[in-house]
């Protein structure tokens, strides 16, 4: 079995999120002497004109929600698992005019439709009428609380959505090397801080359990159990709500296959893929990854890519907020043959044979460059040079206002920072830089400060010119450096990229983060290969 239980929040990843509000689990029929009264009634409203819908379908058949744009002001939004030619909202705002009726704008395959001058603190009744297959079919009636302000709604129904919930759409770009079918994902993270939860098919939130890899539907792979927590585009529709809050959070995708994930016994914990093992179950399945967190009204959303510990296939992430004006997407757009080819072409041959046919390994996830390994000493001879340099004069590193300085002594960095305090920062070796760890992940805040500083500039390979670290084009230009970080940045929109730990010093980074604690409008991930 996979030992590698993730009890941890991983370094670069997100943060944990509440239990969404409980999903409605079906709709009503309505006769068609009701349907008659209310179309009536919708058209002596708005004078749109509205087709008498059909029985409604599961719930299954879409995810909706509430998300508060501004004081009074929110946006109602549907996704329907397949295209659908119209969707219309009904809505009774509290304490205001009567009903209303409104086509909504489709967004991305997101219907989306604004409302304003609503009471704060009053109750939103609202449904939806939507088409499917040619028949309209109605869903049944929801109900949200308008906030303040400060961010929010209310939402459910299709098996997700709740106050701060936003969409998460899946786009399949795999050009049909993989069918909507054959895309597995898998969302983890802590719902409740301390308790890892995972994402079932009707977007409901629940506590991992290292029963379930017994239980029907379980997973297994050369003789082993697992428990099954993936599902895929087909089933969903390609759309999901998120929870309003979530920390550590990882959606895995992966192709072709499920993850196999086991969980502790004691289910404080759970095992992602182990790329040092090759015994591992997912070391012959394509899988890649995108983390975030976000905790509606206290911890604004921050999400990203990652090539950290490995790369599978390209991924997209565009994330917009329109109340902000956000609209960002970062990530690769090539086709995973070009960046395999290219990344061949490119790096020096110590980092070739982190290469295979299912992914390219990071060097710290690789045994090669780790204790022991082949490649264990790589960048020593840099590390010396540099601790030589900063023996015989003063080290000095000005940035974000803040200045750290001093002088090596035998192994050991001695400094300070802005003229005050005594702290020290141990030779790193090469291992460690290429792991962000050891000796430059330990002692207080500031050594830690410092040693994040060094990594990034031992990996950029700047170390020895202190001007240069915080200047982008000065780096990757020697030969001491990691070249698969730096690859990275070489492929990336706007040549940013997650290629190391602490790839977010100087802004290098390709993580997304909103300005406030209000819900994102939505978050696409493209799906490349």
């Amino acid at each position: 079995m996979n030992t590698n239980v993730n009890t941890h929040t991983p370094m670069n990843t997100p943060r944990p999120r509440l239990r969404p509000r409980p999903p409605h689990t079906g709709s009503r029929p309505r006769s068609r002497s009701v349907l008659l009264l209310l179309l009536t009634a919708f058209l002596s409203l708005t004078g749109a004109l509205l087709v008498a819908p059909n029985a409604t379908l599961a719930a299954s058949d879409y995810t909706q929600g509430v998300t508060t744009q501004g004081t009074g002001q929110v946006r109602i939004w549907f996704a329907p698992t397949t295209p659908a030619a119209l969707v219309d909202v009904h809505y009774l705002p509290g304490g205001g005019p009567g009903q209303q009726n409104f086509r909504m704008a489709n967004n991305g395959g997101t219907w989306e439709r604004s409302v304003s001058a609503l009471a704060a603190g009053s109750t939103l009744e609202y449904w939806f009428t939507y088409e499917k297959g040619g028949p309209l079919h109605d869903t049944p009636h929801f109900t949200a609380t308008v906030d303040s302000g400060s961010g929010g709604g209310g939402g459910g129904g299709g098996g997700g959505g709740g106050t701060g919930s936003f969409p998460i759409a899946f786009q399949n770009n795999t050009r049909g090397a993989y069918t909507d079918a054959q895309v597995y994902v898998t969302i983890l993270g802590q719902v409740t801080p301390g308790q890892w939860s995972y994402m079932k098919p009707d977007a409901a939130m629940a506590h991992i359990s290292h029963l379930d890899a017994d239980a029907p539907g379980h997973l297994v792979k050369k003789g082993v159990n697992y428990p099954n927590m993936s599902f895929t585009l087909a089933r969903v529709g390609g759309t999901v709500p998120s929870p309003a809050s979530i920390r550590g959070g990882r959606i895995y995708v992966s192709l072709g296959s499920p993850l196999y994930i086991p969980v502790s016994p004691d289910d404080q914990g759970w095992g992602g893929p182990d790329l040092r093992n090759p015994a591992d179950p997912n070391s012959d399945v394509y899988y890649d990854w995108y983390e975030y967190s976000y905790v509606h009204g206290q911890v604004a959303f921050g999400g990203n890519t990652t090539m950290v510990d490995q790369f599978g296939f390209p991924m997209t992430s565009r994330l917009r907020q329109t109340s902000s004006g956000y609209d960002t997407t970062q990530g690769i757009t090539l086709t995973r043959a070009q960046v395999m080819q290219q990344y061949a072409e490119a790096v020096g041959g110590a980092f070739k044979p982190l290469q295979n046919a299912y992914r390219i390994v990071a060097p710290r996830s690789s045994g090669l460059f780790l204790p022991g390994g082949a490649q264990a000493n790589h960048l020593k001879a840099y590390i010396d040079q540099t601790w030589s340099l900063y023996t015989g004069r003063q080290f000095t590193l000005t940035r974000l206002g803040e200045t750290f300085s001093g002088r090596v002594s035998g192994s050991v960095l001695t400094f300070s920072k802005n003229g005050a305090g005594s702290f020290v920062l141990q030779k790193p070796t090469s291992s460690d830089v290429m792991a962000c760890a050891g000796a430059l992940a330990s002692g207080n805040d500031t050594e830690k400060q410092l040693g994040a500083e060094f990594c990034a500039a031992f990996t950029r390979g700047v170390a020895l010119d202190t001007t240069a670290w915080y200047t982008p084009s000065a780096y990757y230009g020697g030969s001491a450096k990691n070249d698969y970080a730096g690859f990275f940045h070489t492929v990336g929109l706007n040549q940013r990229a997650y290629g190391f730990p602490y790839d977010d010093i100087n802004d290098q980074s390709c993580v997304q983060i909103l300005a406030n604690s209000d819900p994102p409008t939505g978050l696409t991930l493209g799906i490349g290969w």
